[in-house]
């Protein structure tokens, strides 16, 4: 699933665990969710009906996602869904199988004990740690965290849309902030904030393409090869991987 459809998906469901059930936004987000993939042919007019709501409810719901309206939601849907392909569940293990062996090997080759070393001793420097996720790669960020607090470390996860944060005040040159971008488009985003802030900035990436260096102090890639138009299983399995590595190694 490209970031698009995932941080739509995302902000629904935020929606459905922030209201109560029964108000409007509830209601459109459950509809959402359970008719995805027949948004981009669905009636605004048929929608209003079916969830009991008003056209200009539908509309205010769309601008509050992020979009101008309900048209536009499902020219982005109908865009961005992938063609389904079948796969038998015995195709789909061994080829799953083999990607993550392929994964884990690579990176078991890149992630020298040097390398290691110098981001530890970053995190450890650092009176202020900063990690900068895109949502994708939110849950790998909140894992890092935990494990780094485990270990006596304070951390601040910053992700989209929370770049006016405070916690960017007051940083300071050995301050630490490692952004989590698989794809590169999260980081290509946060760009010209990152030009704006003084101290240690560090990205793990597998997009060999964007050019990253005038931005970040290091970019970790985690594959030789560009893999930024098929990023998921490494930010599913490789992300993760690489994140486990430097927490036990801290």
């Amino acid at each position: 699933m490209d970031n698009i459809l995932y941080n739509l998906l995302y902000s629904l469901n935020d929606q459905l665990d922030k209201n109560e059930i029964g108000s409007v936004n509830f209601i459109l987000s459950r509809y959402f969710i359970e008719n995805f993939n027949k948004i981009p042919k669905a009636n605004i007019y048929q929608m209003a009906e079916d969830c009991s709501v008003s056209r200009a409810s539908i509309r205010r719901f769309s601008q509050g996602l992020g979009f101008e309206n309900f048209a536009d939601i499902k020219k982005t849907i109908k865009n961005h869904l992938p063609e389904e392909i079948n796969i038998s569940d015995k195709n789909y293990r061994e080829l799953l199988t083999g990607n993550l062996i392929r994964i884990v090997s690579e990176l078991d080759e890149r992630m020298n004990t040097h390398e290691i070393d110098v981001i530890c001793n970053r995190i450890k420097k650092s009176k202020k740690m900063i990690i900068l996720t895109s949502r994708t790669s939110m849950s790998n960020a909140k894992d890092f965290q935990i494990e780094l607090a485990s270990k006596g470390k304070l951390s601040y996860i910053i992700s989209e849309g929370y770049l006016d944060s405070t916690i960017f005040d007051d940083i300071e040159k050995d301050d630490y902030i490692i952004t989590l971008s698989v794809s590169g488009l999260f980081a290509k985003s946060v760009a010209e904030k990152m030009n704006q802030i003084d101290c240690v900035k560090d990205l793990i990436t597998v997009n060999r393409i964007i050019e990253f260096g005038d931005t970040f102090n290091h970019v970790y890639y985690m594959s030789h090869l560009d893999h930024s138009t098929n990023a998921d299983i490494y930010r599913a399995y490789g992300l993760h991987y690489f994140l486990d590595i430097i927490q036990n190694h801290y």
